[in-house]
């Protein structure tokens, strides 16, 4: 079989082309007498041909032009931050753009945190601007002293961030010479190396200076201000000697320091100097052609001597030299990418996903979690908008990760939840009398809750948190992590949530009283604690069971899961589901004329100070509420919905996702078709944050989820470099158009109540919920496993394309590829040997192991079989030609070009714009 194989090679080189035929028994290490069996088994004679090689379960596509096609590249300079180009290792970031004569550098660690010195929950009043609060490390400024990228004068400009590697490469020309500068974040040190490199008509001193002018937080910038400017400025010390400049700050927790070096001079002259106590810098001279090599390095806050230890590890730096770290940097961020693959039949959406990815790698893997407003790429100075951990957005974050394949990502924001605990449990017991663990919607680092009448109602972040626990588990089969971390947090937040039950009348346990999510309304049996009671309790039980543990409680909560109230159902108002001669139909909204089983759809809960049922959106003519956007524009001005003021807009979505109560599997159920009607009768999502395209994944909304997703970029993607935001209102902020806006806030302390209108500029952020939301989106729609059964393309659109290699539950690695609508195959590895439960896109499939002699028929629409740890299998349908696998080799290119959103609303990457 072997000689079989090299001479159908030998043919196809011979002819020139990029195909090689391999025979799937060989593939599989197969002994000869199954491909005998296999060709007698009436089989059509079409052929496979795909870019997967299963034979090494891997796509035979270009490195690194698989990921390279998905390079931002930038024709003119960003010349804004919000324009940046982000680099970063998970625990050091940098983010870098132009000004002028300038190559700015912001650098950041996760771990900067000044910690307030009163050690209670935090409001926003009392302390405002003393909150506990996360500091930037130095701004570096590359000084070229020449306007090199001012418009009037660029005659060539070209950067790029490379995502194969994670490196950043600019170069610029103008009538004064050319520069270049390559700079990456190392994966395991963290320290930033910089290539910096121009040749100019005339010699000037090149400098690099290293600064750090601490300020105010301005975490709620739109509201309120303090006058006092010194707040921040203390602390900070700025050295020079020999080769290296130094920056130490001193924060709550110890003094931290920022140490930068020349590697390499190439002859050229150093000089470092002390500018000022805020300010240090390297200026080096001697030839009008300059080439050096720079390494920056920060330190976690110590009680000790940072100096010393910055200079330790920037004198490793130098005796490693440069390519050793580059060599290991670039093989590192090659195994990060080939944990999975994405192609979902849309350039831009693949680009979006990627980035996604890239920024999540990039900011998440540090002691603490990026937060979701700006990860770790804060630009101005200590301003931390919203400065908090805020639950409902944080958590978003993860949504697409263990899909993906890192885990990794996971378990610091997983660890930062779990050391929590401890002040969760005295919330718990301190202000509501209860057993268990309360986690507010807002948190700072340490895990303090935020404690006010906006959060104490709201109960569900615990329970939340706790399913987080559990899917990591799912994914990653971790005995260990499930008995010492995610097990203990499980029942903390099962034992609290069993104190918001009360068993009344009709024998059955009733939410007593609580909000929806952030919402004000206060509901009795909300619909949100009513939806984690059963998800909550229900893998509470089953971690018990897995990890051999039983508990008195358990017991209480079977009784409390076999006799829990209802979810709220009710009649949609009115002419919003009208019920024709074919049956009903959603008359409002979007997906207006859709079919539907019924005209019930999901409410809100109780309104206990309305005294009547609520749903979180009613109807309404105002057309300040007109968000709903559709492929067809004549729609885009007419509102249709208005969401209940102080109920969540995000609580209709709570039974299909996060929670995991409702999805396909539970497809003919009532409440499945209760959903499916509230989903198209809502439509589309009113904030970057709001879970809708996932839920029409989880629904099996095809049709509905294509068009969501065609139009989510343009509502969603409003900076060049794919990050988003939340609001839409910040669309302004993506193109310019906000430059002069003011908002008239209050200044604190003020003896008169004193407005000030304060500029809404240096304020600006991004938002990384939209487009994690958008990733897992379309991970559900191509894979879902949520309820351990791994369904491929459930929720895709059938006349496309894709294929894909993510992650499911139970530890499994799934690739798949559909083609016009058919699955053409699927390849699973078993990472842990547990039990693959796998829906069958066919009636009857092929299954072949590399482990089994014979190949073996599946058939049913549920298929169950045992694997064992690192088996793959293979199964395509009956009657598929499998004498021949083509796998067809791929070399994409890196992008060259500005990408454009087919609407043309929305880009990635700057034009040439000179």
């Amino acid at each position: 079989m072997k000689i079989a194989c090299r001479i159908l090679k030998l043919i196809d080189n011979s002819i020139g082309t990029t195909i090689s035929l391999i025979v799937i028994s060989f593939l599989f290490c197969l002994p000869g007498n199954v491909f005998s069996k296999i060709k007698g088994n009436n089989i059509s004679s079409s052929l496979i041909q795909s870019a997967f090689n299963p034979k090494t379960a891997s796509w035979n596509i270009d490195w690194p032009g698989r990921i390279s096609q998905y390079d931002l590249v930038y024709k003119s300079p960003p010349i804004d931050p919000m324009q940046g180009i982000a680099l970063g290792n998970g625990d050091v970031a940098a983010l870098v753009w132009c000004e002028d004569t300038k190559i700015v550098i912001v650098l950041n660690k996760c771990d900067l945190w000044d910690d307030s010195q009163t050690g209670k929950p935090e409001t926003w009043d009392e302390k405002y601007d003393f909150y506990t609060t996360q500091r930037h490390a130095c701004r570096i400024e590359i000084d070229f002293k020449f306007p090199v990228f001012n418009t009037l004068y660029l005659t060539d400009f070209k950067a790029r961030l490379s995502l194969a590697d994670a490196s950043l490469s600019l170069r610029g020309s103008s009538p004064f010479g050319d520069l270049n500068l390559k700079a990456f974040i190392d994966h395991q040190s963290g320290i930033l190396f910089c290539e910096l490199g121009n040749s100019f008509k005339e010699e000037v001193p090149l400098k690099i200076s290293m600064e750090h002018f601490g300020s105010r937080t301005f975490s709620m910038w739109y509201t309120r201000m303090r006058r006092d400017a010194t707040i921040g400025l203390p602390g900070t010390e700025a050295l020079a000697d020999g080769n290296s400049i130094f920056i130490t700050q001193k924060l709550s927790g110890g003094k931290f320091a920022v140490g930068g070096t020349v590697l390499q001079s190439n002859g050229l002259k150093v000089n470092c100097s002390r500018e000022h106590s805020r300010c240090t810098s390297i200026q080096v001279t001697g030839n009008r052609e300059k080439k050096i090599q720079l390494a920056f390095s920060v330190t976690s806050p110590i009680n000790g001597d940072p100096v010393a230890e910055v200079k330790s590890k920037l004198s490793g730096a130098n005796r490693k030299g440069l390519e050793p770290f580059k060599q290991e940097h670039a093989a590192y961020w090659k195994a990060i990418w080939n944990r999975s693959f994405m192609d979902y039949g849309d350039d831009y959406l693949n680009n979006l996903w990627y980035l996604t990815m890239y920024y999540a790698n990039a900011s998440q893997g540090g002691k603490y979690p990026g937060r979701f407003n700006n990860g770790l790429w804060s630009w101005n100075h200590d301003v931390q908008q919203w400065n908090f951990y805020f639950h409902w957005n944080q958590q978003q974050i993860y949504w697409p990760l263990n899909a993906a394949g890192f885990h990794d990502l996971v378990a610091p924001y997983l660890d930062f939840r779990f050391n929590s605990l401890r002040f969760a449990k005295k919330d718990a017991k301190e202000l509501y009398n209860a057993k268990g663990a309360f986690i507010s919607d807002v948190t700072n680092r340490n895990g303090y809750n935020r404690m006010d009448s906006n959060v104490k109602d709201n109960h569900t972040p615990v329970a939340e948190i706790a399913l987080d626990f559990w899917r990591q588990y799912q994914f990653t089969s971790d005995k260990k992590f499930l008995k010492e971390k995610a097990l203990p947090f499980i029942l903390e937040a099962a034992r609290f949530f069993e104190s918001l039950f009360v068993k009344e009348g009709d024998g059955l346990y009733h939410a007593k009283e609580g909000n929806g999510y952030e919402g004000s309304v206060v509901l009795h049996d909300g619909l949100t604690e009513l939806v984690y009671a059963r998800t909550l309790f229900t893998n509470a039980l089953e971690a018990l069971k897995v990890a051999g543990a039983d508990i008195p409680e358990a017991q209480r909560w079977k009784e409390l899961l076999d006799h829990l109230a209802p979810l709220p159902v009710v009649k949609a108002s009115n002419g919003l589901i009208i019920k024709g001669d074919s049956g009903y139909k959603i008359n409002q909204g979007i997906y207006s004329g859709t079919s539907v089983q019924g005209d019930k759809i999901i409410g809100a809960g109780w309104g206990i100070k309305e005294n009547k049922m609520l749903t979180t959106w009613y109807k309404t003519d105002d057309p300040e509420y007109a968000f709903l956007v559709s492929g067809d524009t004549s729609r885009n001005n007419k509102c249709e919905f208005r969401v209940y003021d102080g109920i969540f807009p995000a609580v209709p979505r709570s039974p299909v996702y996060p929670s995991g109560l409702v999805g396909l599997s539970q497809k003919g159920d009532p409440l499945f078709d209760v959903m499916t009607a509230t989903t198209l009768l809502y439509g589309s999502e009113g904030m970057g944050w709001d879970p809708a395209p996932i839920v029409m994944a989880r629904l099996g909304l095809a049709r509905e989820l294509a068009l969501n997703l065609d139009q989510f970029p343009v509502r969603w993607q409003f900076f060049l470099n794919g990050w988003g935001h939340i609001s839409s209102e910040v669309k302004e902020d993506g193109d310019g158009t906000s430059y002069f806006k003011t908002n008239l806030v209050n200044v604190v302390g003020s003896p008169t109540g004193e407005k000030v209108p304060f500029p809404a500029w240096p304020f600006r952020h991004m938002s990384m919920e939209a487009m994690s939301v958008l990733a897992t989106a379309m991970n559900e729609a191509l894979l879902q496993s949520y309820d351990g059964t791994i369904s491929v393309f459930p929720a895709f659109k059938g006349s496309k394309t894709a294929r894909f290699t993510l992650h499911a539950q139970g530890g499994f690695v799934i690739s798949s590829e559909i083609k016009a609508g058919k699955v053409q195959w699927i390849a699973i590895k078993s990472l842990y040997g547990n039990p693959c439960k796998l829906e069958l896109p066919w009636n009857i499939a092929l299954r072949y192991s590399n482990l089994n002699r014979k190949s073996q028929k599946l058939s049913g629409e549920t298929v169950v079989f045992k694997t064992k740890t690192e088996e793959s299998f293979l199964l395509i349908p009956e009657g598929q030609n499998l004498q021949s696998w083509s796998v067809v080799a791929e070399k994409p290119s890196a992008n060259e070009k500005v990408k454009y959103h087919p609407s043309g609303k929305t880009q990635l990457g700057i034009p040439r714009m000179f």
